[in-house]
């Protein structure tokens, strides 16, 4: 039974990345053909995120007080929303408008790693959780190269495609999906948070903060989602203005980094979280990644990218899966939904600023300019890693 209730958050979280990823390599080039500068591009991309920033909490804690089930419709309902109005944009208003749409309700990641932690017990947790990767990678591969195809063909075929990508996950959720958490549960937290306001309470929130463990990986997770926001959010504009790469040529790019992160954590982590503990994975692929972001910044043509992509991948697809198995395993059973959603807050928040600040970098100072940030940030973070984190976490 645990095995189903796995393969069906499983297949949830792949049709969900694969719609959405259909759109990364394209936007950039459909918001170009309306008339989007590099900053507004960034812009775009930071109000995703910054919906995500607000919606995200929301609807893992709700998935406490309602299951998890219900909020994965609520979230391929909004998609589904969000890339009607994509197809049919004719002016660069629609397509802000689209990405506040589908970005208020963007949390199944967080709603899958609580539906997971409800099933799994704490030793077998982060190999479990490395399915949420492993489901990313392939549903990246999958994606970029489809939607790259098809923006040949036009930039809104590639919003309808992933419409229809949605309509089937609606569906599937709908047969498939069993609620993985138990009435009684969800009572016990609609009694605890009785209000939306729960969720921004100064004081819960001081209360997590003054637990050292939970603490400290949170601003390590906020360190690491920086620098890989950085990345993230600006790899495309990296391919179109250093690179000159097509939208085609761009997807291309992102499904060979669906690939990595797809044997990442489907096939390395698995071996890894054998040998290795949380903690000691995130002591190895912390610097990992800080020499990937370096072969980043220095990439002059796609092969050397393809190369400086590689420790990127591993490291960055590595560190989200542990980070957030090390968060999991820190509060209460009940809380994971809550603990989740602090997290994808604090990942989606980054990912508004770096969204924002790169595609201005890249227009005002230079192409490099993200990536020398990104770089930075994770030198610094394995000095926190090693005397700050390992002394309390072991």
């Amino acid at each position: 039974m645990q095995q189903k209730q796995l393969a069906t958050i499983f297949v949830v979280v792949l049709l969900d990345i694969v719609g959405f990823s259909m759109l990364i390599p394209v936007l950039p080039y459909y918001a170009g053909s309306l008339g989007a500068t590099p900053t507004e591009v960034g812009l775009l991309g930071g109000l995703y995120a910054l919906c995500q920033f607000v919606g995200a909490p929301i609807m893992a804690r709700f998935s406490d007080k309602y299951g998890r089930k219900v909020m994965f419709l609520l979230d391929v309902a909004g998609s589904v929303i969000g890339y009607v109005i994509l197809g049919f944009a004719s002016s660069l208003w629609m397509v802000f408008l689209s990405r506040f749409i589908a970005g208020c309700v963007a949390a199944n990641i967080p709603i899958g790693y609580a539906a997971i932690s409800d099933i799994t017990d704490t030793p077998s947790r982060s190999k479990a959780l490395g399915l949420i990767g492993a489901a990313f990678g392939i549903g990246f591969t999958i994606g970029p190269a489809l939607g790259g195809i098809l923006s040949k063909q036009s930039y809104a075929l590639a919003a309808f495609a992933a419409t229809g990508v949605a309509v089937a996950n609606f569906i599937f959720i709908l047969i498939a999906v069993k609620e993985s958490r138990s009435l009684i549960e969800r009572m016990a937290s609609r009694d605890e948070h009785k209000s939306i306001f729960d969720i921004f309470d100064l004081k819960e929130l001081r209360k997590v903060l003054q637990m050292p463990r939970v603490a400290l990986v949170l601003l390590f997770w906020l360190g690491f989602s920086l620098a890989f926001a950085m990345f993230q959010q600006n790899i495309a504009l990296f391919n179109k203005y250093r690179l000159s790469l097509t939208a085609k040529e761009s997807g291309y790019v992102f499904a060979y980094i669906g690939l990595l992160v797809s044997l990442s954590q489907g096939v390395v982590l698995r071996q890894l979280t054998k040998r290795f503990s949380d903690m000691q994975l995130l002591l190895i692929f912390t610097p990992v990644m800080a020499l990937g972001l370096v072969l980043w910044v220095l990439t002059p043509n796609w092969q050397v990218l393809l190369i400086a992509l590689l420790p990127l991948c591993l490291a960055g697809s590595t560190l989200i899966a542990v980070t957030n198995s090390i968060l999991t395993k820190s509060v209460a059973e009940q809380d994971t939904g809550g603990i989740m959603g602090i997290s994808a807050a604090i990942d989606n928040s980054t990912r508004v600023m770096t969204a924002a600040a790169g595609g201005w970098m890249i227009q005002y100072i230079g192409i490099y300019a993200p990536g020398i940030v990104a770089s930075a940030i994770m030198l610094l973070l394995i000095y926190y890693a090693v005397s700050r984190i390992k002394p309390v976490v072991g």
